[in-house]
């Protein structure tokens, strides 16, 4: 989101809302190790907030799939998009692994995956900074760009919107939470805090605050 060039020589992106989200899953793990810090953890602790990070994680993927990497891919060496893919694939059985456990109540297999899982997100999302970030400005037109923009909120739908961005600003730092409203349209704003914030602070959050 926020698809604004910040000036056109060299190329610059707005990478607000990226960077944001990468911050908001961080943060997640975080309160998923720990909600499963003692050898057993209760599912019920780690349900609520898991599924609103799985939902955010799989619509990221997807978008960033579609309007970025797959445009992307043909224009830098194809050993940066197989390394990407790698470490992407490493997330997915570990998704579904705490889908599982969550599932059935397995307490120990919980503690399992909610210590792997955090690693290979961080993974993931450190190599996309470091390697995937900077050739969006090199790489893509102002147009393909837009484009991730659309895919996002194709993702989320409005419904989703109300959820996404009390999810992204929870804990974020005051200078995060500045620069993402400024990217929000004016209604949105007065939604946000009127609706979606109570609503979220009321059912949506994670029960374990970060430690």
């Amino acid at each position: 989101m926020g698809a604004v060039p910040e000036s056109s020589t060299p190329r610059r992106f707005n990478l607000t809302m990226l960077n944001a989200a990468y911050d908001a899953f961080r943060r997640d793990m975080a309160r998923m190790s720990a909600a499963a810090a003692d050898a057993a953890p209760e599912p019920g602790r780690v349900a609520r907030g898991w599924a609103m990070f799985r939902r955010h994680w799989l619509a990221q993927e997807a978008a960033e799939q579609r309007a970025l990497w797959a445009v992307m891919r043909g224009r830098e060496r194809p050993a940066v998009f197989e390394a990407l893919e790698l470490r992407a694939f490493r997330v997915v059985p570990l998704l579904d692994g705490v889908d599982a456990a969550l599932e059935h109540g397995d307490r120990r297999a919980l503690c399992q995956y909610a210590r792997a899982l955090p690693a290979a997100v961080s993974d993931l999302l450190d190599y996309k900074e470091t390697e995937m970030l900077p050739l969006i400005h090199r790489v893509l037109t102002p147009f393909e760009w837009g484009t991730f923009d659309v895919e996002m909120r194709r993702e989320l739908g409005m419904r989703g919107l109300a959820s996404f961005v009390p999810w992204l600003l929870d804990g974020a730092p005051d200078a995060t939470a500045r620069a993402v409203m400024r990217l929000l349209p004016p209604p949105f704003r007065v939604l946000y805090r009127a609706r979606w914030l109570p609503r979220y602070r009321r059912r949506e959050r994670w029960a374990v605050p970060a430690s």
